[in-house]
């Protein structure tokens, strides 16, 4: 008993200690070794722990190793402080932590669940016990959000009610920052909402676009994008997203690596959205270009940025994907184990579609088997061809909904949808897909010349393109 309680009192005195001494700076680095220990109730015992960096929505491989009888050891190297990603065998099994070397040299693990995120702690670290406890209460709300949005309720009600939502999480954030003060994470939290909202012109006030720690969260592709939603101006004013993104880069070219991460962040959320105009002219296209044009590789930063060699290459991958481009090219075996050379196709056929799709896409299933039958009576009389890619990744599911619905096209898949991972195959990469159905129309240079939204736009262009 009498060591418990000392057990007990060390513990405590070990986080009061470290609460206490805590004090958040920016930009800060330091070197940090990550170890870890798996419990008996984890199975299995052995496998790859795998490391990524998060920077805003997406997240790099940083490096791996080995676990070896539920043990786990990446050598200390220089960590900026922020949210980093621990996957275990796959990168869906992952688990968000944060690094702040202020908290000490060493992060230790101790994980009790095989869903790795479901039953782990990290002793002795602040910046980790706010994530957890911040995790948790977001998860919850998120489920009532999205029984909200099944509702039958008016599109008001169901913004009001998400709002207060919304408001109600970050409120938790803000009192875990004044129950903790001085962390990284807690920092974070207290940014997510703009005290001024709804000032259009003093929205990011609050935010020191000095700090490059502030992109190893979810903080500014919240704000960025709650910015544009309540100050964009759109329908209403045609240059107000226009005028967003030139004040928003304001702020962010006080530092090189946060403005060329805004810049992307926007590029990338844009190009996905998919919006259009009345007139059905596509408002991503013109926002795209806009970014690429004044601010990658324009003039629009003047001296004040330098974009990279790495983001103009990431930039360019968003102009091959426009009609009139030419997008990447792709050699991959096909359901028959015969390899697909998408520029070669092109060169045989005057259309080339290329058909992103996924057996548990419900569109996909609703129109794929109907129009498959279509394309089995019409392929002859016409000079096309379809090469279905598809983001399955159990391949007997796969080739059974081929067979069963006579998807008689070129079918192709990379199996990397595992355990609900989508969108990560090199194709999908390449293409930046992150819906299904995508489509892609190419002529015989392999230029894009249509990317209709259904199968339905996809047959009136063929037909009417003989």
């Amino acid at each position: 008993m009498r060591k418990i309680i000392i057990l007990f009192c060390i513990s405590f005195l070990s986080t009061f200690l470290i609460s206490q001494e805590l004090e958040y700076v920016k930009n800060t680095t330091g070197f940090v070794s990550i170890q870890g220990e798996l419990g008996e109730k984890v199975n299995p015992q052995s496998g790859i722990m795998f490391l990524y960096e998060v920077k805003g929505n997406d997240y790099y491989i940083l490096d791996s190793v080995p676990v070896k009888s539920g043990k786990f050891l990446f050598k200390k190297q220089n960590f900026q402080t922020g949210v980093y990603r621990l996957a275990y065998n796959n990168e869906t099994n992952a688990l968000d932590i944060v690094i702040n070397s202020k908290e000490g040299d060493k992060i230790i693990l101790n994980i009790n669940n095989s869903r790795i995120n479901k039953g782990y702690n990290v002793p002795g670290s602040i910046e980790n016990k706010i994530k957890k406890q911040y995790s948790i209460k977001e998860e919850s709300i998120t489920q009532k959000i999205k029984s909200i949005r099944k509702t039958q309720k008016s599109r008001d009600q169901k913004l009001s009610e998400m709002k207060i939502l919304e408001k109600e999480l970050f409120d938790y954030g803000v009192s875990l920052n004044n129950q903790y003060p001085g962390t990284y994470f807690g920092m974070i939290l207290s940014h997510m909402l703009s005290p001024l909202s709804n000032k259009k012109y003093q929205y990011f006030n609050d935010i020191d676009f000095t700090d490059e720690c502030i992109i190893r969260s979810a903080l500014l592709p919240t704000r960025i994008q709650k910015y544009f939603q309540t100050h964009g101006g759109w329908p209403n004013n045609p240059y107000g997203f226009h005028d967003a993104i030139d004040y928003i880069m304001d702020y962010a070219k006080l530092n090189d690596n946060v403005a060329e991460f805004c810049m992307y962040n926007m590029l990338d959320g844009f190009y996905n959205t998919g919006q259009t105009d009345k007139k059905g002219n596509a408002i991503w296209m013109m926002l795209c270009n806009y970014i690429m044009d004044e601010y990658i590789f324009g003039e629009g930063c003047g001296d004040d940025v330098e974009p990279s060699q790495l983001l103009k290459e990431r930039a360019n991958k968003f102009k091959n994907l426009q009609i009139g481009n030419v997008p990447p090219n792709f050699s991959v075996p096909d359901i028959n184990g015969k390899n697909i050379n998408l520029q070669n196709v092109c060169k045989q056929n005057q259309y080339t579609v290329l058909l992103f799709w996924a057996s548990h896409c419900q569109h996909c299933m609703q129109e794929l088997p109907g129009f498959a039958n279509w394309y089995s009576q019409n392929k002859k009389n016409n000079n096309f061809e379809i090469i279905a890619i598809s983001l399955d990744g159990n391949k007997t599911k796969w080739k059974n909904t081929v067979d069963n619905n006579n998807f008689n096209w070129r079918n192709v898949c990379q199996f990397k949808n595992n355990r609900g991972l989508v969108y990560k195959s090199p194709i999908c990469l390449d293409y930046k897909i992150k819906k299904t159905p995508s489509i892609f129309v190419l002529n015989k240079n392999m230029q894009i010349v249509s990317k209709p939204k259904n199968t339905h736009q996809l047959r009136s262009f063929l037909l009417s393109n003989k």
